[in-house]
């Protein structure tokens, strides 16, 4: 087994892991010689339709379990006859014996739908009884939330992925497995942070990769649980009982404590909500467990079985808090990749104690940094992995352990060498220092490290040929971090390379795969060559600041290559020319980013997250008279991002951006407005019906506007055939403008096109077409331009769906 490829890692990274197709029944898998394993599929006796969710449970041990999606359970208990109790609300609750050997044994489940609701057990009341126990806990919630300030917890974590095609009792099965301790602090409302003190792995996964956490607990206090795109209502919001029907199905002995257990499930899947049961306690009314799936709302292209289970524990001074968390959930991968198992399984488990409650330790940085990597965690002390919090191996994980870090050791054959070599050239592809392609340079082969030996030193440096222009091009440069706590730097770098021009849409685009399949190149370019001074700090939280000083000459780059493998042009679009000369600036840049970061001994990375805002304000001031140069200017832009959840109907993302320049401004310093990627792919965050035509200006001005509704326009629409639709839907538009202003002109500005009335464009999307061929998830879109520009007044392309 060789290392996973940087895919398989982000794949872990962003859900954990996972699935297999639904529909398709899995082998039963293998029990040890001393256990009994039951499995089977609980079924709707009229219709013969898979329950999902239904609660399966061993009177005998009180073991307790769910339907998967496709109706598929498994329960383990020692051999003999086992009494399962199988419930679900809407149907009458079945009661069967099952004789069952040591090994597997198979036994279906028919549920026939009921007239009336489950019957309460055990609690008397004039009204539901589960509703009364509901109101209790939202109380109770209420009561025990407003008494913490802030609290702190130590943790120990495991990460495990196994492949589905192998017995799971293996250790084949067990592709790598991760483990942490961490450190957490949390506050009201809403502040989270989690250090990681000591981190092992696999060998096969890099110390770097492994960042696995508790993460911020799904906190069923708040009236709203955000996962990923979706807000989904806690079923203890203060309106859980207009979203939600309960229904008693059982009363527990935990800790010997009375424990009333709960069904829950939507009133409708107009909404993405939660599906499941939850523990609360007799007379104190504390939750001490949920063990919940999502509803078919609830869309991840890739995972399914999602399932969610937490149990909570009285730590004194009337608090429960979680002491187990457990996440779990299936992967499919419809399109075969070197290195991935094509199904797969992930398991996320947490161990919680020692809890302090109200302490006031506030970690620096709380609101910034949610995750923190310690300096020592990769040499942590042996005492690190013990403690009654360490969650040990299972028999099939440690002889795994073993098995990976030995197949590490052997030399790989020829076509893993081959597979290992292939993954490798398409990541480095990926990074422009590494290999490029354009019209100016051909292909360009470099080398781009980055060295970190000495702490706060990061050393920067670039090396590589372009073969169409015949042109080595470098960059060595460097920074040092003064403060880390103010993030106070200071650098310097000296280069010779083809830079693009600024725009708004393509701004952080790559550029090499259309233009070498297709000769698709919105970019223009010219050569630098100069050094550049710079400083930068903290203002305040979220927030950045970058002073440069610029003594470069730049020169215009003509067209050496007009190459493609698949030409959809006739003629190489022309490289615009600039005007030749010294460029000596000073630039400032202001940046405010609301996205919580990770922070590691070399770096700090910016965290997924489903709302943020990002504004950046930049200036650029050439004055002849004070630092020499060719060019005598004055240029400003502001740009904002926005991406937020709107009305619980999905996700918008606003893209807005302007700027303008005064002065003699080169054409190197223009605001332009491109025409992005095209080649039959929809452009995310730009236009798709100008065609070939790039807009410029010494003054522009740009919005762009998404709305992806997933699935939700659609369920909640409530008409029969509608609301069952498995598309998603988005809405797009945007509009631009540019124009020159008060512009002494430059050589090559009559070729330049502007749009000094509003050009704009509107048009929807369809998705979730192949969901069968992730991560080929096809979407197609459609665009009209609402203006009178002559261009494309129709546009149609495709994408992929969003997750």
């Amino acid at each position: 087994m060789r290392r996973p490829s940087r895919s398989f890692i982000l794949l872990l990274a962003i859900l954990g892991g996972g699935v297999r197709r639904a529909g398709t029944q899995p082998p039963p898998l293998p029990g040890s010689p001393d256990t009994a394993v039951v499995v089977g599929t609980v079924y709707d006796t009229l219709t013969g339709a898979r329950l999902r969710l239904v609660i399966v449970r061993v009177l005998e041990t009180g073991v307790s379990t769910l339907t998967d999606d496709a109706g598929r359970y498994r329960v383990t208990a020692a051999p003999g006859v086992l009494h399962l109790a199988v419930r679900q609300i809407g149907y009458e609750p079945a009661s069967l014996l099952v004789t069952a050997p040591a090994g597997v044994t198979r036994q279906d489940v028919y549920l026939h739908p009921a007239a009336v609701a489950l019957p309460a057990v055990t609690v008397t009341s004039t009204e539901d009884p589960a509703g009364r126990i509901i109101r209790a806990a939202i109380a109770r919630k209420h009561e025990l939330f407003h008494r913490i300030h802030d609290y702190n917890y130590a943790a120990s974590v495991k990460f495990v992925v196994r492949d589905l095609a192998k017995p799971a009792d293996s250790a084949a099965s067990v592709l790598l497995i991760t483990e942490t301790r961490t450190t957490a602090y949390w506050e009201q409302p809403d502040h989270y942070q989690e250090t990681i003190l000591a981190r092992r792995q696999s060998s096969n996964l890099s110390a770097e990769d492994n960042l696995v956490t508790v993460g911020e607990i799904v906190n069923f206090n708040r009236e709203r649980i955000v996962l990923r795109r979706y807000s989904l209502v806690s079923p203890i919001a203060d309106d859980a009982l207009d979203y939600y029907t309960y229904g008693v199905l059982d009363t527990l002995a935990v800790d010997g404590r009375r424990v009333f257990r709960l069904a829950l499930r939507p009133q409708s899947d107009a909404s993405p909500l939660f599906v499941g049961v939850i523990d609360i306690a007799d007379s104190t009314y504390d939750v001490l467990g949920i063990d919940v799936g999502v509803n078919r709302t609830v869309r991840f292209n890739f995972v399914r079985n999602i399932r969610y289970r937490q149990r909570l524990r009285a730590v004194g001074d009337g608090r429960c808090m979680p002491s187990e968390i457990r996440l779990t959930g299936e992967v499919h991968i419809g399109v075969p990749h070197p290195g991935i198992p094509g199904d797969f399984v992930f398991e996320h488990v947490a161990s919680l104690g020692d809890f302090r409650f109200d302490e006031g330790n506030r970690p620096p940085d709380l609101r910034e940094f949610r995750v923190v990597v310690s300096d020592r965690a990769d040499h942590p002390d042996s005492a690190a992995w013990a403690g009654p919090r360490a969650i040990p191996l299972t028999p099939a994980e440690s002889s795994a352990w073993a098995r990976i870090d030995s197949l590490e050791r052997v030399p790989p054959s020829f076509g893993a060498r081959v597979r290992d070599g292939v993954g490798a050239a398409v990541f480095l592809s990926t990074d422009p220092d590494f290999f490029h392609f354009n019209r100016v340079d051909g292909a360009y082969f470099g080398l781009g490290p980055t060295w970190r030996g000495i702490p706060g030193l990061s050393l920067d440096t670039k090396v590589g040929y372009a073969t169409s222009s015949a042109r080595w091009q470098y960059r060595i440069g460097g920074d040092f971090r003064l403060s880390a706590a103010r993030r106070f730097w200071i650098g310097a770098s000296y280069h010779d390379e083809t830079v693009n021009r600024p725009t708004f849409v393509s701004r952080t685009y790559n550029p090499t795969y259309r233009a070498l399949l297709f000769r698709v190149d919105p970019l223009d370019y010219y050569r630098e060559r100069g050094l550049t001074l710079a400083v930068g700090s903290k203002l305040f939280a979220f927030s950045r600041f970058e002073l440069r000083y610029n003594d470069e000459r730049q020169t215009t780059l003509p067209v050496m290559t007009d190459y493609a493998v698949f030409a959809t042009r006739d003629v190489q679009r022309a490289n615009p020319t600039i005007l030749d000369g010294t460029l000596r600036s000073v630039s400032g840049t202001f940046t405010y980013d609301s996205r919580s970061q990770l922070r590691t001994r070399d770096a700090d990375v910016y965290l997924p997250s489903l709302t943020w805002t990002r504004l950046t304000l930049g200036a650029e001031i050439a004055a002849h008279d004070v630092l020499g140069g060719d060019f005598a200017f004055r240029r400003y832009s502001i740009s904002i991002q926005r991406r937020q959840r709107t009305l619980n109907l999905g996700v918008t993302t606003i893209f807005a951006a302007g700027g303008i320049a005064t002065g003699w401004v080169p054409p190197q310093r223009y605001f332009a407005v491109d025409f992005g990627m095209r080649a039959l792919t929809f452009q995310t965050g730009g236009f798709n019906t100008p065609g070939d035509s790039n807009y410029a200006g010494t003054r522009a001005a740009m919005l762009t506007v998404r709305h992806d509704f997933d699935r939700l326009l659609f369920a909640k629409s409530r008409l029969p055939l509608i609301r069952s639709l498995p598309f998603t839907l988005s809405l797009h538009g945007g509009v631009f403008w540019t124009d020159f202003h008060n512009h002494p002109a430059n050589p090559g500005d009559s070729l330049l096109l502007t749009a000094p009335h509003a050009y704009t464009e509107a048009g929807f999307g369809l998705g979730n077409l192949t969901p069968f061929l992730f991560p080929l998830n096809l979407a197609v879109h459609f665009t009209w331009q609402l203006s009178r520009y002559p261009t494309r007044r129709f546009q149609f392309r495709f994408g992929l769906t969003r997750s």
